[in-house]
C-alpha cells in the first residue's frame, strides 16, 4: 500500500499537510459526487472553479489527469492505499 501511494501520489505527499489534505479531500469529494464539479463544490463549501483548480494541481503533481478514467482509477487506488497506511508519508517507517 505504501509503495502504491508513493508511486502514484508522489510529490502530493511531500506538500505541507494542509495543501496535501486539501487536494486529496477535493479529489475524494469529486469521486464521491460521481465526478460532478458542482456537487463536489457544494460539499466542500467552495466555488466550482476552486474544485477545478485543485484537480488541476493534483494532475500537475501526479502526472495523472482526472479526465482520464484509467488515471482516475490509479489516483483512487493510491488514495485508498495512503489512507490504509494511516495517512502518513510512506517513507517514514518503510
Amino acid at each position: 500500500a505504501s509503495a502504491i501511494a508513493q508511486h502514484v501520489l508522489g510529490s502530493v505527499l511531500d506538500l505541507p499537510e494542509h495543501d496535501r489534505d486539501t487536494l486529496l479531500d477535493t479529489f475524494a469529494a469529486w469521486l464521491d459526487c460521481s465526478g460532478s464539479i458542482g456537487k463536489a463544490a457544494a460539499r466542500l463549501y467552495c466555488h466550482p472553479n476552486t474544485v477545478r483548480y485543485r484537480l488541476r494541481k493534483l494532475a500537475e503533481h501526479t502526472g495523472r489527469s482526472t479526465e482520464d478514467p484509467s488515471a482516475t482509477s490509479e489516483l483512487d487506488t493510491a488514495l485508498q492505499a495512503w489512507r490504509l497506511v494511516g495517512c502518513r508519508n510512506p517513507d517514514d517507517d518503510g
